[in-house]
């Protein structure tokens, strides 16, 4: 299984800020290896997280693929940064893609802790890249809690509230010079079909458009509201 677990906005702001301009938002917590931080906009099934730079000397010195693409990106402007796909076997996984010739970091273990000192743990796999202004490749998360008693933690303590369960991410845009090319390369990563200009999840869909820009990112992230 492989679902979105949630897209990354690379933010020069503190994330204080962010749950003041974004409805739905709390403060989520801190990398202390990392020197990142971070707010979150849940929605029924993935968020949105807005990750900054608390300690610039720690996050320099970290040496951790997202925070080594945060800073790259973050030399330019802020923006929408990468995206990460959830897996229930995250072991099993890097042994596939192994497998298959792709050069990943091995499984990380990673943590934050929240504003209220609770540390949330998880399992986290990048593919090996060189950091530029190419289409970051995906990474994948493995939580140590079960989704559903994860979300549910977020509900009791107030994270996530009626607005967030009404929301959805229905589609994420892509735009990079060669979207077949990154259609192969995602659907071979991902072990998915694609149709046209687009890769299905069970939870989102990834679409890729033609762009001029030198730089290829995540573009666009539709968030849909139910009643």
């Amino acid at each position: 299984m492989i679902e979105l677990d949630h897209v990354v906005y690379f933010s020069k702001k503190p994330p204080e800020v962010h749950v003041q301009e974004h409805e739905g938002t709390a403060i989520g917590g801190k990398h202390k290896n990392w020197g990142t931080v971070n707010a979150l906009t849940y929605t029924k099934n993935s968020y949105i997280e807005y990750l900054s730079v608390e300690h610039m000397d720690i996050a320099k010195q970290a040496n951790h693929p997202l925070t080594n693409l945060l800073l790259h990106d973050l030399e330019d402007s802020e923006g929408w940064g990468t995206i990460c796909f959830r897996t229930d076997n995250i072991r099993e996984l890097n042994e596939r893609l192994n497998r298959e010739g792709w050069v990943t970091s091995g499984v990380l273990d990673a943590e934050r802790e929240t504003s209220s000192g609770f540390i949330r743990k998880w399992k986290m796999l990048f593919i090996e890249q060189v950091v530029s202004d190419e289409l970051p490749l995906p990474f994948f998360i493995e939580w140590e809690e079960p989704f559903e008693e994860r979300m549910k933690s977020l509900r009791e303590d107030g994270t996530i509230t009626t607005v967030n369960d009404k929301l959805s991410i229905s589609s994420c845009e892509f735009a990079v010079g060669n979207p077949e090319k990154r259609l192969n390369e995602w659907s071979r990563l991902l072990n998915l079909n694609w149709t046209e200009s687009s890769l299905i999840l069970s939870n989102t869909e990834l679409i890729f458009t033609k762009s001029t820009n030198t730089r290829e990112r995540l573009v666009n992230v539709q968030l849909t509201e139910s009643l």
